[in-house]
């Protein structure tokens, strides 16, 4: 499995998740002429995308999604409640309903959407898996959250490669130039994670077989590199084998990485009967 974060924050989102000869893109917050610009920066091809999956309708997310649907040709896979929500919806033909809870299998890549809270129609996160003959990759991308529910950690059990919301230092967020209603939002339960909310998650969701963690969605007004990295570091500080840290920009791509397979458990269990990253 290979993952890319193309943009990441307010100004748009768009990340890459490659399987076999599956090619997804997840939110389509970037107009094509900019997703096309950083997908060549990173080495891709943003022509050689097959679906795109859409967390939610807020335009930092789905902008593009009927532009990338028309023009790519892309199947759009979406909740019920974000599909009729989103203000340029793609092509009837091209839309794919979906639903926490309910894996969806595009060829070699299995997609579990998962409930989170936040305040939009019908709001998912995405975790993924590849399963081959060597073995199996997870991966889960998670932004877009007031809070984390306990059910929603236990779903982040066994990954290998977890891209995290953390959104704002609540000090910088209280003392910043927002209004007070939007700082409210933000801070709610359906708003976005804080730094320390997002390190409580990554303590939950932290393994000795977690390889890679993206602190991603950062506030352009109310976080720093430094901050998030600051409460990621302290959690990963007390692992002994720390996965390699990253943080995703909103001008630029980052650096693609492959995630190989791991030895897989001796039974599979369909995801109709287990969640994805249940126990």
């Amino acid at each position: 499995m290979r993952i890319c974060v193309l943009s990441s924050g307010s100004g748009g989102n768009c990340l890459w998740v490659e399987a076999g000869s599956t090619r997804v893109l997840v939110d389509a917050g970037l107009s094509i002429k900019t997703a096309a610009r950083r997908c060549k920066d990173a080495g891709l091809d943003l022509r050689e995308a097959t679906d795109l999956l859409v967390t939610h309708e807020h335009a930092d997310h789905s902008l593009s999604s009927g532009a990338f649907a028309r023009k790519l040709g892309l199947r759009v896979h979406a909740t019920r409640g974000t599909l009729q929500a989103l203000r340029d919806p793609p092509p009837a033909e091209l839309c794919f309903p979906l639903a926490a809870g309910q894996s969806l299998l595009l060829g070699a890549l299995r997609v579990e959407p998962l409930a989170v809270p936040h305040d939009a129609a019908e709001p998912v996160a995405f975790a993924f898996e590849e399963r081959g003959p060597g073995g199996r990759v997870r991966a889960a991308i998670v932004t877009d959250l007031g809070c984390a529910p306990a059910r929603l950690a236990s779903e982040l059990g066994q990954l290998d490669a977890l891209v995290l919301e953390m959104n704002h230092d609540t000090r910088l967020l209280l003392e910043g130039p927002y209004p007070f209603h939007l700082k409210r939002r933000i801070r709610s339960d359906v708003g976005h994670l804080s730094n320390a909310q997002g390190a409580q998650l990554l303590a939950r969701a932290l393994h000795p077989g977690l390889r890679r963690v993206v602190l991603a969605h950062l506030s352009e007004h109310n976080n720093t590199e430094a901050h998030a990295r600051r409460a990621a570091e302290a959690v990963l500080a007390r692992a002994a084998h720390a996965p390699a840290l990253a943080v995703a920009d909103q001008f630029a791509a980052g650096e693609p990485f492959t995630l190989l397979p791991r030895a897989a458990p001796p039974t599979f269990v369909p995801a109709r009967q287990l969640s994805l990253f249940g126990t």
